[in-house]
């Protein structure tokens, strides 16, 4: 099973080792002719993003009441969401272009210049963090070009992989370079059935 059920939507599970190779998981056979699509809209984008960590669960809730005020531009996030992530994919695994930084640069700067620096009061810990500051319809496509700024200036950006289940595809960081699966009980164990479905099938010699 590569998905869950939250607030009755589908989301894939979170295999990557990171929220920005997580987003890029969001869809499913990437070099597929029919890829699964898991953002089918702005709700599974808030929700996705709030399961991840990247958005309060008051504050997700209030971004999909008010989205219903105005959903041209909630479709317009979600398209900008789903650009993002086609060149974040890419900037991942490689190779990708120049239009590709470009792009994830520019919403990485949004997402930098609507942070706040906040005070955590945790002990142990660090004492503040940079937090998007307000909910804005365009949050969680900022929380989510926060997270591959992270990713791509963290050493973890070297050590993406992508598994190469059928209709897979999926991104995992693989910083001791052993993993082969996004999910061995996923795709590991739908390859080694298909194999051994094929070697009964062959012809007796």
């Amino acid at each position: 099973m590569s998905s869950i059920i939250v607030d009755g939507l589908v989301l894939p599970l979170a295999v990557g080792g990171h929220p920005a190779l997580d987003f890029c998981n969001t869809r499913a056979g990437w070099n597929a002719p029919d890829p699964k699509e898991y953002l089918r809209s702005y709700q599974h984008l808030v929700v996705w993003a709030r399961e991840a960590g990247l958005l309060q669960p008051a504050g997700a809730e209030r971004l999909i009441r008010n989205s219903a005020d105005a959903p041209a531009v909630a479709n317009g996030v979600l398209d900008s969401a789903l650009e993002l992530r086609e060149a974040a994919y890419r900037m991942a695994l490689g190779p990708h272009s120049a239009d590709d930084f470009d792009l994830v640069g520019t919403q990485a700067r949004a997402a930098r210049t609507a942070m706040t620096l906040r005070a955590t009061h945790a002990r142990p810990g660090p004492i503040a963090v940079w937090a998007l500051a307000g909910e804005r319809i365009d949050t969680p496509l900022l929380a989510v070009a926060a997270q591959l700024d992270d990713l791509l200036c963290s050493p973890l950006s070297g050590v993406v992989a992508a598994c190469p289940g059928r209709g897979c595809g999926w991104l995992f960081a693989d910083p001791r370079r052993r993993r082969r699966w996004c999910d061995m009980a996923v795709c590991g164990n739908r390859a080694k059935a298909r194999r051994h479905a094929e070697r009964l099938a062959a012809p007796s010699r």
